[in-house]
Order: C-alpha cells, then sequence, then structure tokens
C-alpha cells in the first residue's frame, strides 16, 4: 500500500489486479493536528504514530511503501564517466559532502540513472539526500504503528510517478498545493531535478476568504467548496478576491521557471524548456487559477490526472471523486508496482 504522510494528513491507497488490469482496492485518510508535523519535521511521534494506528486496523495494512519529507531532501545532479565505472553509489558518496550540506556518515542517499542522450559519454545521475536522523524518525512512526516500510520514497518523486505520463521524457513544473505548503518540482527525463516547499497552501486561501467575506473558518470553508471549485463568472469574483495569496504562489513559481529556464547545467547549457505546468492538490483546482498561470507564464497549464498510469478512467471509475483524488496523488506513485 502507498503510504504518503504530510504535515496536515496521512493517506493511504492500493491497488489490485482486476479483469482489465490494476483497479482502485482499500483507501482511507486521516487528519494530523496543526503543529504536529512542521517542514517535515515531526513534533509529536506518538500523535502521528497513533493517527496512523487508526487507518492500520481500520484497512488492515501490512507492507507499505511510505513517503519521506521532500523539505528535508537535498537534491542534486553529478556526471559519472561510463568507462571505467565499477560502483556508481561508491562514486556517488564520495561526491555527497560538496553537493549536500551534510556529512556523508549522517546521511542516507538513493540516485536515478535518466535516459541516455545521443553521443554522450557519461552518466547524468540524480541524487536525493536525507539525514539519518529525519528518516530514522519516519521509519520508527511507521513500524511503531504495526507497519512493515517495504520502501521509502521522497514525496515529489512519488507525486510525479503518478502524474506523469509513463515514459514521457519532457520538462515539467509540479505544483502540489497541500493546505499549509506548496510543493514546486521540476521533473525531467523522469526524473526530479528540482524541488522546493513554499509556506502558502489552501489554508492561506481559507484565511483570505474569512477576511474578505468577514466570516469564521467553517463559514469559509463552506464558501470555498461550493463556490471555489466551480467554473463560471459569478464565482470568479471569489478567484480575484483571493489574487493576493494566489499572487504569491504565482510569485514563486515564477521564480523557479526563470532559474530552471536561465541556469547552466554540467555540460554548460540551459535547462530544457517547460513543456507545461501541472497543477495538483485539491486547493489546485480553484476556478481561475490554471487560466491565470497560462496567461501569466506563457505556458500550457493543467489539472493532473493521477490515475493515468494505473487505469483508464474511461473504462473504469474510481471510488474517489476527481477533486479528492488530487490529494492522494504521492499516494498512488507509491502504490504503483514498480514495473510501472
Amino acid at each position: 500500500m502507498g503510504l504518503a504522510i504530510s504535515e496536515r494528513a496521512i493517506h493511504v491507497i492500493e491497488f489490485v489486479k482486476g479483469k482489465g488490469g490494476l483497479e482502485l482496492g482499500q483507501f482511507g485518510t486521516r487528519e494530523i493536528p496543526l503543529g504536529v508535523i512542521e517542514e517535515g519535521y515531526v513534533h509529536d511521534k506518538s500523535a502521528v504514530t497513533d493517527t496512523l494506528r487508526s487507518l492500520q486496523k481500520e484497512l488492515s495494512m501490512e507492507f507499505v511503501n511510505a513517503s519521506l519529507p521532500e523539505e528535508k531532501a537535498y537534491l542534486f545532479k553529478t556526471e559519472l564517466p561510463k568507462a571505467g565505472i565499477t560502483d556508481i553509489r561508491q562514486a556517488i558518496e564520495l561526491r555527497l559532502e560538496e553537493n549536500a550540506p551534510i556529512s556523508a556518515t549522517d546521511a542516507i542517499f538513493d540516485y536515478a540513472v535518466m535516459p541516455d542522450l545521443p553521443n554522450i559519454d557519461h552518466f547524468d545521475i540524480n541524487v536525493s539526500v536525507l539525514p539519518k536522523k529525519v528518516v530514522s524518525v519516519y521509519l520508527e512512526i511507521i513500524k511503531s504503528a504495526g507497519l512493515k516500510p517495504a520502501s521509502l520514497n521522497i514525496g515529489a518523486a512519488a507525486v510525479s510517478r503518478a502524474i506523469i505520463p509513463r515514459g514521457d521524457l519532457g520538462t515539467f513544473l509540479v505544483v502540489n498545493v497541500g493546505k499549509i505548503s506548496t510543493g514546486l518540482s521540476i521533473i525531467s527525463r523522469g526524473v526530479v531535478q528540482f524541488n522546493l516547499t513554499i509556506p502558502v497552501g489552501g489554508d492561506a486561501l481559507t484565511v483570505a476568504i474569512e477576511k474578505h467575506f468577514s466570516v469564521d473558518t467553517k463559514t469559509a470553508l463552506k464558501i470555498k467548496e461550493e463556490k471555489g471549485f466551480v467554473k463560471n463568472r459569478e464565482n470568479m469574483q471569489l478567484f480575484f478576491s483571493l489574487m493576493n495569496t494566489v499572487s504569491s504562489i504565482k510569485d514563486e513559481i515564477g521564480k523557479l521557471f526563470t532559474y530552471w529556464q536561465t541556469h547552466l547545467n554540467l555540460a554548460g547549457a540551459n535547462g530544457k524548456k517547460i513543456d507545461k505546468i501541472i497543477l495538483c492538490g485539491r486547493d489546485a483546482c480553484l476556478a481561475g487559477f490554471d487560466e491565470y498561470l497560462s496567461m501569466t507564464m506563457k505556458v500550457p497549464v493543467e489539472v493532473a490526472n493521477v490515475w493515468q498510469n494505473v487505469f483508464s478512467r474511461d473504462d473504469y471509475t474510481p471510488a474517489i471523486s476527481f477533486l479528492d483524488s488530487l490529494d492522494y496523488a504521492s499516494a498512488i506513485g507509491l502504490a504503483l508496482p514498480q514495473e510501472n
């Protein structure tokens, strides 16, 4: 089962074999109280364990592929010559400290060899590094809840596995809007090349509605649900009332967009042109957000299809609504079979 742990929620999902291929099996979610996890750091391990244990009992979970906080991860790209390399992992370990602000003895890392480009004599390798103490905390939580971790993966990589079409080596900017933060990732050649987290999310939109309409949180959430996700002229006014909050997200997207398009890679070439911006997370579906980004960034923008690497919605209808499915992206990517 795919197990995604974020600052405000836990999402779990599994897939089972059906007659026509994979189908949705068990799934569930639990909210995590505000402040229990902040920027990937767990302040209250017992609270997370208890929340996870309730899901474990409900769904009879055992083996899980779990997420690790992308906020605590360091990503870098390196090149290794194709000739003379006998141990890629050892060669990367020797380069850890010059590329990540953590000693090799205190780090856990994994890597992905990107698909070959024509006429090159080296491997392009993307490396993900996390502090051992961070990984240890999440392992402790998972095991204390009675679960057996089969694998661990950074959340951004899991999301990309769900929403980027299998085999597509294009370059995409993924905007994953959570409740209290938004993850921005550059996916190119099938690998997360860059990732950052900004402290603005769906809760900030709710607060903006509270202030604009002078209502309490419960009423603001109701307004957001009833008007925020339905596109019509009347509801577009709600979007414009949230412009300050939305603009802060757009500005960070713009900075990352510019950085990627202009920075030099190891070969001295600029980053590949971003083909598309993909929106993920329920609050990313705010009516008008996609048009606004497309107009300001001059790039096509679309809302993610989190099921595309699992099944066709023309042939199978999952028991999770479209909006809710956008919050399951990380869990879906984690639950996908390795051969997928």
